[in-house]
């Protein structure tokens, strides 16, 4: 995962709220764009706010995954298979 991909699932509109997944087994959950702070200049950093005036700054190598973001993609050309009884 890339800065500039986290920065186009923060920027996504409408806005969906996301879960930033780290190495060491935790997570940031980000249901507000403005409590993840990415700076124009910045390719390595990101700064998650968090409630109290705390935050925590991630390092992108230690991302994992960014899951969320949006619903599930539509399936086109299947159907529903239904529980496969005759009625």
């Amino acid at each position: 995962m890339t800065l500039d991909q986290l920065r186009n699932v923060k920027s996504k509109e409408p806005f969906s709220t996301f879960a930033i997944h780290m190495t060491e087994g935790g997570s940031f959950l980000i249901d507000d764009p403005e409590s993840l702070v990415i700076h124009r200049d910045w390719n390595m950093d990101a700064i998650v706010l968090k409630s109290l005036g705390l935050f925590r700054f991630i390092y992108m190598k230690n991302v994992t995954r960014v899951s969320g973001g949006g619903g599930l993609p539509k399936m086109r050309g299947r159907r529903s298979r239904g529980n496969g009884g005759d009625d």
